[in-house]
């Protein structure tokens, strides 16, 4: 099976990447960056490293790349404080660019699957789009946003049911061994104005699971932390 990773720099596509290279049932990784990868990495016989600028644009030359791919896992994003509060340059990268991306792999490489399965595109949203009764007024663009992303990729598959197929997972609060330990509950609490969201995720959990769902699929267009943690 070949797989098309994005965001293989950042802390889920980092372990998306470890999982797809140790997946018996993946014998092709194909890794669109714009930063160079591990050495480990660059050098694994599965890997193919194409660096890759504009993520918005998908060349002739790049398609023939990745002709022949399965699934992609679509782990490019970030919080809008390090967009230095940016919400246009968030939002491209938030919104635009995943929607653009499954919409060229849509017409491009969704029927050219082997076997005719269908294409399997695998975002990793955020837990901020659950919607609650509470408004979050902090995190209401970033919450509106990832909202704007998951409509876009569910439309896009909702066109092509018949090749293409989106998968949308919501990890909450990353954590791994070498993260600082989340702040105490009462300085949450204090940061989102009495919303404490307690729940965390390991980064390797969420890369197994986005492997798994490239490779199976799961019962549910919606993958919440819950079901995450337990795959």
């Amino acid at each position: 099976m070949k797989v098309i990773v994005t965001g293989a720099t950042g802390n889920a596509g980092r372990e998306a990447v470890k999982h797809c290279l140790e997946s018996p049932r993946i014998t092709k990784l194909v890794i669109l960056t714009r930063r160079a990868v591990s050495m480990d990495v660059e050098s694994h016989p599965k890997a193919e490293v194409v660096m890759h600028q504009d993520f918005a644009q998908y060349p002739e030359a790049l398609m023939r790349r990745l002709d022949g791919a399965q699934a992609c896992i679509w782990a490019i994003g970030g919080r809008m404080d390090q967009f230095k509060n940016d919400k246009d340059a968030y939002r491209k990268v938030g919104v635009e660019l995943p929607i653009a991306a499954a919409r060229i792999f849509c017409e491009q490489l969704a029927d050219k699957t082997p076997g005719g399965a269908k294409f399997r595109f695998v975002f990793c949203s955020s837990k901020q789009a659950e919607k609650t009764k509470k408004s979050l007024l902090f995190i209401g663009d970033a919450r509106r946003s990832v909202g704007e992303a998951e409509k876009g990729l569910c439309e896009v598959a909702d066109a092509h049911k018949t090749t293409f197929e989106t998968y949308i997972l919501r990890p909450a609060s990353f954590t791994s061994p070498d993260m600082p330990p989340p702040p105490p509950a009462s300085a949450s609490r204090k940061l989102v104005g009495g919303h404490h969201a307690s729940s965390t995720i390991e980064t390797s959990q969420v890369g197994r699971a986005m492997v798994k769902v490239a490779c199976d699929g799961w019962k549910d267009r919606v993958v919440e932390n819950d079901a995450l943690a337990k795959m």
